[in-house]
């Protein structure tokens, strides 16, 4: 058996609580869509939020909050779906190498007659596959029973999956920042720091960037902004989107990588 497969025989399990854990929490957004639709008074509650916080939620002024674009960007696609998305893929990350190494598990895999470059992308590939497996769910839930209740009716499935694959990307990125810490450090915990750091710590500059202007310019740094400025729904993707976090996620994989390769292994 590869490595990439035995580490997805080793994740199937988690991997299906992790996949009723998307289907509850995608249906328990888009299930609501019939009593939001056209709600004025909750309109209004959207549009006296602060700047910040309608930022966070990827709320657009021109956009209504009760259109199916509106409503789905905000409750779905700027929070439930990318939040479950970072958290499986920051585990994941920091598991791959870090987490590995360090409970002892990789070492018979180590003295096996294959480089730690395949060692290493095998175990990033099988780290993919599972997010972009628990994205299908997802975006499977999305589809069917935005279909049921009549989401697109005005809008289209083409948008729905270009803004799932922007969430992806930033998924990507962030597994690619815990794979390359963990990889570095040969430890879980510098890994699970590092990439929730970078999750939290961008999330609320990008917040905090648009209530105030004398931080503004630094919202460039922010992968949040990079997915939150544009509601995709509406507007065609740019490359801030899609496209931006995939380079750089492939970037610090590069980097974790030949970190890996050169650093002396430590295990229990």
């Amino acid at each position: 058996m590869t490595i990439f497969a035995r580490l997805l025989a080793d994740r199937r399990r988690a991997a299906a609580w992790w996949a009723l854990g998307m289907v509850a929490g995608v249906a328990s957004i888009v299930g609501l869509w019939p009593s939001v639709e056209n709600n004025s008074q909750i309109e209004d509650v959207v549009k006296g939020l602060p700047t910040g916080v309608q930022a966070l939620l990827g709320n657009e002024p021109a956009i209504s909050f009760t259109s199916a674009a509106g409503y789905l960007q905000a409750r779905l696609f700027s929070t439930v779906l990318p939040i479950l998305l970072l958290v499986y893929a920051i585990g994941l990350g920091a598991r791959a190498i870090g987490g590995a190494e360090e409970d002892g598990t990789l070492q018979l895999v180590v003295v096996s007659p294959l480089t730690r470059r395949r060692i290493a992308v095998e175990r990033m590939a099988g780290s993919i596959t599972l997010v972009l497996g628990l994205v299908a769910v997802g975006a499977a839930t999305t589809i069917a029973l935005g279909a049921a209740v009549g989401i697109f009716a005005t809008l289209s499935v083409g948008r729905v999956l270009v803004e799932t694959a922007a969430i992806t990307e930033l998924a990507l990125l962030h597994l690619a920042i815990a794979f390359a810490a963990g990889a570095a450090t040969g430890r879980r915990g510098p890994a699970l720091a590092a990439a929730g750091a970078v999750a939290v710590g961008t999330y609320v500059l990008h917040g905090v960037a648009a209530a105030a202007p004398a931080v503004r310019p630094l919202r460039i740094a922010s992968p949040w902004w990079w997915l939150l400025d544009r509601n995709l729904l509406v507007h065609d993707p740019t490359f801030l989107a899609v496209g931006l976090p995939l380079l750089v996620a492939a970037i610090t994989f590069a980097v974790g990588l030949a970190a890996y390769e050169r650093r002396d292994l430590r295990f229990p």
